[in-house]
């Protein structure tokens, strides 16, 4: 559904994305998660045609994203900051939506609303950046995208708001096979929905896998010793962290499997335990692990 191959993108001369590439099937959810400053909007910009790449190309449903009118009518956007109808009430947005999408639907919208009750005469810049991130992501569903790019969507929501929100996107993936790709710094509501996660740092996608597979493969064992631990044991390559107090150990694994459970026992461990990292340890040990 979406392929995005070798993508680049400078600002002011300075390179912000890097020879990206990446793929996303058809109805699924992809989390795009880095630090402040990784290129997450960069990205997500070039993919809508907002900015034109260096170099590179991002096709969806088999066509190139750039200056493609009709494509560009089955994407539905949510940036991250609203820079458009300030001035206008929200009615006056649903007309104009009704006039650029001849699929929209104002009876979706009302019935997304009567979840979020935005008032429909007031003006844009008079919401709350809640309730501006609620009307954005109404008016790209009620077009009834193919795909949905979403920019830090949950911003602002509060509790109860987020959750409306998640649920409503989920079903809307169940229902029509919606391809999503998202946004955002609130990890824990990524790890509730995503199939597939993409690292970015310093422009570069750093790590591409399901959830499933890295909830598999990154975790976090506990390690104690009869003896000694074997020398060098810090520096198996396998580990992103280790620390210890006397024989026993904790260590942060990329790649843990039944082989370095056996050859940990090869080394004289007693007791191993394995626990499971959350998404945000996960980033964490992936991009930054002097944080730890």
């Amino acid at each position: 559904m979406i392929e995005v191959m070798k993508l680049n993108k400078s600002l002011d001369g300075k390179p912000i994305i890097k020879d990206i590439n990446f793929k996303i099937s058809t109805g699924n959810i992809v989390g795009l998660v880095g630090p402040n400053g990784a290129g997450k909007s960069t990205l997500l910009r070039n993919m809508v045609d907002i900015y034109t790449p260096d170099s590179g190309k991002v096709i969806i449903d088999g066509q190139d994203i750039r200056d493609n009118i009709s494509l560009k009518s089955t994407i539905g956007y949510v940036p991250d900051k609203n820079e458009y109808f300030n001035k206008e009430k929200v009615r006056n947005v649903i007309k104009y939506y009704k006039l650029a999408y001849d699929t929209f639907d104002e009876n979706r919208f009302a019935e997304l609303n009567g979840s979020f009750n935005i008032p429909l005469n007031q003006k844009v810049e008079k919401l709350s950046k809640g309730n501006i991130s609620r009307l954005m992501f109404m008016l790209a569903l009620s077009f009834r995208p193919k795909v949905l790019i979403l920019d830090e969507p949950t911003s602002g929501l509060d509790p109860i708001a987020k959750r409306k929100f998640l649920k409503i996107l989920v079903s809307d993936v169940s229902e029509r096979e919606t391809t999503v790709l998202i946004s955002s710094h609130n990890l824990a509501d990524l790890e509730s929905i995503c199939d597939h996660i993409l690292f970015i740092d310093n422009g570069e996608i750093v790590k591409d896998n399901s959830l499933d597979t890295l909830k598999t493969t990154m975790k976090k064992i506990q390690v104690i010793f009869k003896d000694n631990a074997p020398a060098n044991f810090e520096k198996w390559p396998c580990f992103l962290n280790v620390s210890h107090v006397g024989k026993s150990y904790s260590i942060v694994t990329n790649n843990f499997n039944e082989d370095l459970v056996d050859k940990l026992r090869e080394n004289g461990a007693l007791f191993i335990e394995e626990l499971d990292l959350s998404l945000e340890d996960m980033l964490v040990y992936t991009v930054d692990k002097n944080l730890i």
